[in-house]
């Protein structure tokens, strides 16, 4: 077993000398899993280029797994190593637990306490798609859904449906107008992430848009990581 460290912000691997700097976020989702084994997700160069270096040697498939991932990293290059994992682990045919997780480190940048999120149901779609593109292609399973796209861009720029917005707006503006526009319907707020954006940018917005989650207000699990040059020639981006 490898020695831990807790260093503020950062996880210090003894044994290997590799640190990860963990994401931050203002309020702690659960902070007492148990029966748990990590996974290392590093930053690493490779000449000029960002690499995520994958650490998992002592996962045991039976536990919850907590990914320890790197805030730096950029989700170009974190995201398609998240879900080779989620799917080598989703295909494991023995010593499998259904019930056990997986989730995110992060740190309480009030309480500076570690805690953990959940993602186990979280579905990544990367690089060529956005959440407006898929409500527009099943329209069925939308039916009784009030929809809502979250936009986060570079420079520390979002929008709500086109609708351009402060960061600190966000979260004001979105209960505001979610109630305003639903029609009676149950609320499903999707988000996207333009991929040169950070892990801590990606962990930190999710965390603070569960604050709005009720009986009536989900964040879809389907999560949209997009290359906005990929994307399909529409507006849907802005």
């Amino acid at each position: 077993m490898k020695k831990v460290l807790f260093l503020s912000v950062v996880f210090l691997v003894i044994s290997c000398q590799k640190e990860v700097q963990l994401a931050q976020a203002n309020h702690t989702i659960d902070s007492t899993l148990v029966d748990h084994s990590p996974v290392y997700i590093f930053l690493d160069t490779e000449g000029k280029d960002t690499i995520a270096e994958v650490n998992r040697k002592n996962t045991i498939g039976t536990t919850n797994w907590v990914f320890n991932v790197d805030k730096r990293l950029p989700l170009k290059v974190v995201i398609p190593e998240i879900i080779k994992l989620q799917e080598k682990r989703e295909k494991a045919q023995f010593h499998k637990n259904e019930a056990a997780g997986n989730y995110f480190s992060y740190m309480d940048s009030v309480q500076k306490t570690l805690a953990f999120m959940p993602f186990k149901e979280v579905n990544y779609t990367y690089n060529t798609y956005f959440s407006t593109l898929y409500v527009k292609e099943n329209p069925d399973y939308h039916v009784h859904f009030q929809t809502f796209a979250v936009n986060f861009k570079p420079k520390n720029k979002v929008s709500v449906d086109g609708n351009d917005l402060e960061m600190s707006e966000l979260l004001t503006f979105l209960k505001e107008y979610t109630s305003f526009s639903s029609n009676g319907k149950r609320i499903l707020i999707y988000v996207n992430f333009d991929e040169r954006l950070t892990f801590d940018h990606y962990l930190s917005k999710i965390i603070e848009l569960k604050a709005l989650e009720n009986e009536m207000v989900a964040i879809s699990p389907t999560h949209f990581i997009y290359n906005k040059s990929k994307l399909p020639d529409c507006d849907c981006a802005k």
